[in-house]
């Protein structure tokens, strides 16, 4: 769940990162221990940044209030001072949520309110829905079930109309929990159990054992107590699958329900064996309100049992901590009533710097006002002058024309040598040493051994799968000098291209005993010419393997964000040097080299890659240090709505 709405939150953030390590976490800790150290990461933008104190806020919002303060005052200082309505606008809505959680509505009402007219102006429905959902919990605190299940009704209906299924079976599950405060057990029910389909289809555990917790509460009412006590267990049986990031909230409840039917039953054994089980499952997550019940319910057990001793010490356990949570309280609402007056003044100054643009704004119209008066003096000037500038731009225009033409004929001269360099030595070297080859098999094949015969064979083939990578190229290269070859675009799945591709590398890599290592990030699409495409990974990861040794290792990355997506290429190999590397992609200097045992080549695989990283509107960025290894980063803009 976290990471399914850290996901939808961060539409314009580059997922980059972020789809990043989220995949195997293994706790709501360990959540918010990667969150911070992404925090550290110096590449993150600005709204990047925004977006992950915003979900540490979130993450730490029932755990450690004060800390959820501090990120979401950082979210909202750094929204307001880079101007980002978004960040801005969930910053308040986490605030909102805070303030809330310490029975301070008033402020919580300000806060959400505040996020509520920011995404009203904005029109954005997803971001209103969720100031709903909130709404619709203070209410609940405030028990208001009328305005409760209103706001409710109200985010239900549009994540309905969006058809965001995630968010669809939470409202679901918040209205279905609401009409079961008011009392409209029928609805409730109903609703609750749209709200499990949904949850169950998309693993969503965490909502969907709050929704066996309410169905419980249900059926408990309506005394059909097999019923209650099957919905409890299975809170219990998620919680117990879930560990560190089960709902506590349902699960301590399930365990109170469970001890109270069992105490109507009789059954006190049972009765002790899920108070312990609260108690534990308590102490163990800091649950502390909850525990505060928990050791009133022991007492009471206690006190029925005539055990005076242990009723006494749980009496004890419970005075302590409910000083302990007073104490508490009374330090997170000094936080809080600081965090107030800072955010006060925050909001101070920028309605005072609003005010200085707008008068710097004034100042600047009326400053054009006299920069244009002042041109119209300059007016008579200007036509006396224009005729000249007409005159110069003909003859500027003239010269890029003759420099145009110029390096035209130059890069034509190249690419003519390149290419009867290429068929004078490149292509017919190995033609020769095929036709040496075969001489030496018909003229002397009665000399020579199977061993020989094999081995030639071998060399045979190497030689002639060179051969038709060369002469692919050139094709290749010619049909683009020649303006011949049209970009086909399409959505193109850029996983499964690059899976295939190492489907056939892996057993060259493996016949070189290199490691072929490959990481891919989500599953990306972008739009571009397929072809194209499989072209560049392939000279790519074919030259990596070439000009790395023996026990080398050569990885292959791809990550996205939300305008890019990033394929690295990267190796231990012999490297190249500083003014190797600017010539890399020139028609005029790329030279073939050998491999690291002897693999022929043109040159021409990344020139043409090269070209068609720029037929696709990409970047190809080369870092290489000789004996160091090289790392290739091509870089694709996406198309916007692309899945």
């Amino acid at each position: 769940m976290i990471l399914l709405d850290f996901i939808h939150r961060i539409r314009p953030f580059n997922l980059a990162l972020i789809i990043f390590l989220f995949f195997g976490l293994a706790s709501n800790a360990q959540n918010v221990k990667e969150l911070e150290f992404l925090l550290t990461q110096p590449e993150l933008t600005q709204r990047e940044r925004i977006d992950i104190l915003y979900t540490l806020s979130r993450e730490l919002t029932y755990v450690d209030h004060i800390k959820s303060l501090e990120y979401a005052e950082e979210a909202l200082n750094l929204a307001i001072e880079t101007n980002d309505s978004d960040g801005i606008g969930y910053s308040y809505r986490i605030l909102s949520s805070i303030y809330a959680i310490n029975d301070n509505y008033f402020m919580s009402m300000e806060y959400i309110h505040k996020a509520l007219d920011i995404f009203e102006g904005r029109k954005d429905e997803e971001g209103i829905a969720n100031c709903y959902i909130s709404l619709g919990h203070i209410y609940r605190g405030l028990k208001n079930h009328g305005q409760e299940i209103n706001f409710h009704s109200k985010s239900f209906e549009i994540f309905n109309r969006l058809g965001i299924k995630e968010r669809i079976g939470v409202s679901a599950h918040n209205l279905g929990e609401s009409l079961y405060n008011n009392n409209q057990f029928s609805k409730a029910e109903d609703l609750t159990r749209f709200a499990i389909r949904i949850n169950d289809s998309i693993l969503n555990l965490p909502v969907l054992s709050s929704c066996y917790k309410v169905m419980g509460l249900i059926k408990e009412n309506e005394n059909q107590i097999d019923s209650a006590n099957y919905y409890y267990k299975k809170v219990l049986q998620i919680s117990e699958e879930l560990g560190d990031n089960a709902q506590k909230v349902a699960t301590v409840k399930a365990l109170m329900r469970l001890a109270e039917i069992a105490k109507t039953n009789k059954d006190y054994n049972l009765q002790f064996q899920y108070l312990e089980q609260a108690e534990a499952f308590c102490e163990k997550f800091n649950s502390n309100k909850s525990l505060l019940e928990v050791y009133h319910e022991l007492q009471t057990f206690y006190l029925e049992n005539k055990n005076t001793e242990k009723a006494m010490y749980y009496l004890n356990k419970y005075n302590e901590l409910s000083n302990t949570i007073h104490r508490v309280q009374l330090e997170d609402r000094n936080r809080l009533t600081e965090s107030m007056a800072s955010i006060h003044h925050l909001n101070t100054t920028t309605a005072a710097l609003e005010k200085e643009n707008a008068a710097q704004a004034s100042t600047i119209f009326y400053r054009n006002v006299s920069l244009f008066i002042t041109a119209l003096f300059l007016i008579g000037l200007f036509v006396v002058m224009r005729k000249l500038r007409r005159i110069n731009k003909e003859l500027i225009a003239q010269n890029k024309t003759i420099n145009h033409q110029k390096n035209e004929l130059q890069e034509l001269n190249a690419t003519k040598n390149k290419f009867f360099s290429i068929v004078a030595h490149d292509l017919r070297s190995p033609l020769a040493s095929l036709k040496s080859f075969s001489s030496v098999l018909v003229d002397h094949i009665d000399l020579l051994s199977k061993e020989e015969i094999l081995e030639m064979g071998k060399k045979l083939d190497i030689s002639v799968d060179n051969t038709l990578k060369m002469a692919d190229n050139l094709i290749v290269w010619a049909k683009s000098q020649m303006n011949v070859i049209e970009d086909k675009k399409e959505h193109i799945n850029l996983k499964e291209v690059i899976n295939d591709i190492l489907v056939v590398f892996k057993e060259i890599a493996n016949h070189k005993e290199i490691k072929l290592i490959t990481s891919i990030m989500g599953d990306p699409y972008f739009m571009g010419d397929k072809d194209q495409v499989e072209f560049i990974i392939r000279n790519l990861i074919n030259n990596a393997i070439k000009f790395t040794p023996r026990k080398g290792i050569v990885s292959v990355s791809l990550t996205q964000t939300t305008e890019h997506i990033k394929i690295v290429v990267a190796d231990t190999g012999v490297g190249m040097s500083s003014k190797f590397r600017d010539n890399l992609f020139s028609i005029q200097k790329s030279k073939g080299i050998p491999g690291t045992e002897g693999e022929k080549g043109s040159g021409l695989g990344l020139v043409l890659s090269s070209e068609f990283v720029k037929r696709n509107d990409g970047e190809i960025h080369v870092e290489s240090l000789e004996e160091k290894g090289t790392t290739i980063t091509v870089t694709l803009t996406r198309e916007k709505n692309v899945a």
